[in-house]
């Protein structure tokens, strides 16, 4: 079972959206925690009052089948190995799965992330995979307001994300880094002629791969 933590109900909808459009998508549950993040803050801190809050929340809807832990909001995953080493399940990053993509995809990343406080951690992140595997890699920031703030209009919502990767040039992708953008990737990729990342389905993507393989093991194939 794959347990999905979520900060707003936007990230909720989009998840189970694509989850039903998987043909056999992987066995999953959330939890919708709405205080985990003020969707207006232009800051957060990432201390450990935090840590003690994300962790507090995720243990009321442990059950005891959980395969695996996703981090749906992303400044949050920062906390994700030392949430791994003190639970004991394997802990998802909201952007691992789509930042391993994009960097198949060229040098200079188109990064759309709608919460402000969150672009450095993810920029953090691709940066040290790129690392990881010996490549060089450029975050070009794509959105620069607070478009998490109007989450609940999602044609505002949308066409923000749109027109602000209309204006991005000279990259090599655009990253969808946060799952609440993943409605709209169809939309935003009719603005650009590079490819367009989701953060949600390169994550799905993943989540399917090892529900296939757990299957195969079980058979002994």
């Amino acid at each position: 079972m794959n347990l999905f933590i979520h900060a707003a109900p936007i990230s909720l909808a989009a998840t189970e959206a694509a989850l039903e459009r998987l043909a056999n998508p992987p066995r999953s549950r959330h939890a919708l925690i709405a205080e985990l993040v003020n969707p207006r803050a232009m800051s957060f801190a990432q201390d450990e009052a935090a840590y003690v809050r994300l962790r507090r929340a995720v243990a009321v809807h442990l059950h005891g089948d959980e395969q695996r832990i996703i981090l749906s909001c992303s400044v949050y995953n920062g906390f994700a190995p030392r949430l791994r080493a003190e639970l004991g399940i394997p802990v998802e990053r909201s952007d691992d799965a789509g930042v391993w993509t994009v960097l198949g995809c060229g040098t200079r990343i188109g990064l759309a992330v709608s919460y402000p406080p969150s672009y450095a951690i993810v920029e953090s992140h691709l940066n040290a995979v790129a690392a990881e595997l010996g490549r060089k890699a450029l975050a070009v920031p794509v959105l620069r307001e607070n478009a998490f703030a109007f989450a609940d209009e999602p044609d505002r919502y949308g066409q923000v994300l749109a027109d602000a990767v209309r204006s991005a040039s000279d990259v090599d992708c655009v990253f969808l880094a946060q799952f609440s953008m993943d409605p709209f990737a169809p939309r935003v990729a009719e603005q650009t002629q590079v490819p367009v990342v989701s953060a949600l389905e390169a994550c799905l993507q993943r989540l399917a791969t090892s529900q296939k393989l757990d299957v195969s093991w079980e058979h002994g194939s």
